[in-house]
């Protein structure tokens, strides 16, 4: 009303001044209503784009295991699985670092001139030698800790990207989109309100749909058909109940007299019970001088911890930071309308 009232005075009273005023006041108008409107349009298309029919109209990998969801729901969905998969790389990371370090201060005492635990030199007195048999684990420790430290950064910086994806879902645009068309509305203002409109505009668009494009390679970058793990680690086998209490006498006696294996089998055993029967029959029966058999420590798996955790870092921390840089890049050009 007020430019239709402009524009007729100024015609009225032959004003350039006042009727250029109001033809550019209109075509500002024009514009922050052409925006309102392609944010509405691409909200209204978002929603109704099925990620899992584009899966299977570009024969993606593990298109059957996707959702029927939209765009929105699949950008969140994303985050949720990367928050997931940073969270089982951290226990598997944790786990090892948590057994490496209490291997490794173990101590076994080696008596002198020994055939396998039987030594010469315990038969004649208490003479030997106090080792640490899994002391090599130090080198371990140092590599799992640089991942573990990783893994907690990655896991925080993913739940850091999920609640700004909330944020923009709860009221983002309810913030930006009405102040950008007052401050449009305000000559000397007028930039700020398109840089707002535009931050609107990329935030409700752009960083959701990256996401959601990432979600759609979910079973590659997430590993989401093996339960959010590679397929070579079972995170069943990862549990906080590792080593017996050490306030349990039995429990120590059965360390003492069963070797350092007893204590490495409580931790990377496959199969506890078996492995610890293994270990004391070893032990007491064939002198510690048989190696377990095979199969016996697949709990311990320090290449697929280290390469879980890279895998995990990559899908929870940079392509994340892509979406999110995406948006911020794109709102210079659509401050620009």
């Amino acid at each position: 009303i007020l430019i239709a009232i402009s524009y007729m005075a100024g015609t009225a009273l032959s004003n350039a001044k006042l009727t250029l005023w109001a033809k550019t006041e209109l075509v500002q108008l024009v514009v922050s209503i052409a925006s309102v409107s392609i944010i509405m349009f691409a909200v209204s298309a978002f929603c109704a784009i099925d990620m899992k029919e584009i899966a299977n109209v570009f024969g993606l990998p593990g298109a059957s295991t996707l959702s029927s969801i939209n765009v929105y729901d699949a950008a969140k969905a994303y985050l949720y699985g990367a928050a997931l998969y940073s969270h089982n790389a951290l226990t598997v990371a944790r786990y090892h670092l948590e057994g490496y370090t209490v291997l490794s201060y173990f101590n076994a005492f080696i008596c002198d001139f020994p055939i396998g635990r039987i030594g010469l030199g315990c038969l004649f007195g208490y003479a030997g030698d106090t080792q640490q048999p899994f002391g090599g684990y130090g080198a371990d420790i140092a590599a799992m800790n640089v991942f573990f430290n990783g893994m907690i950064m990655a896991h925080f910086t993913v739940l850091n990207f999920l609640f700004i994806l909330l944020f923009i879902y709860k009221g983002f645009v309810f913030l930006f989109l009405p102040l950008g068309i007052f401050l449009r509305a305000l000559p000397f203002m007028r930039p700020v309100g398109s840089v707002l409109i535009a931050l609107a505009l990329s935030f409700l668009t752009v960083y959701p749909f990256t996401l959601g494009v990432f979600y759609l390679m979910g079973s590659v970058l997430l590993d989401s058909g093996t339960g959010y793990a590679p397929a070579d680690i079972d995170m069943d086998l990862y549990d906080e109940d590792i080593f017996p209490d050490s306030t349990n006498m039995a429990s120590q006696l059965g360390v003492s007299t069963g070797g350092e294996m007893v204590a490495k089998c409580n931790y990377f055993g496959t199969s506890r019970s078996e492995c610890i029967g293994w270990a004391v029959v070893n032990e007491f029966a064939l002198g510690g001088l048989v190696d377990l058999p095979e199969g016996m420590f697949d709990r311990e798996n320090p290449v697929g911890a280290i390469g879980f955790a890279a895998n995990a870092f990559i899908a929870a921390v940079f392509f994340p930071t892509i979406a999110l840089l995406t948006a911020i890049a794109s709102v210079s050009y659509m401050a620009r309308m």
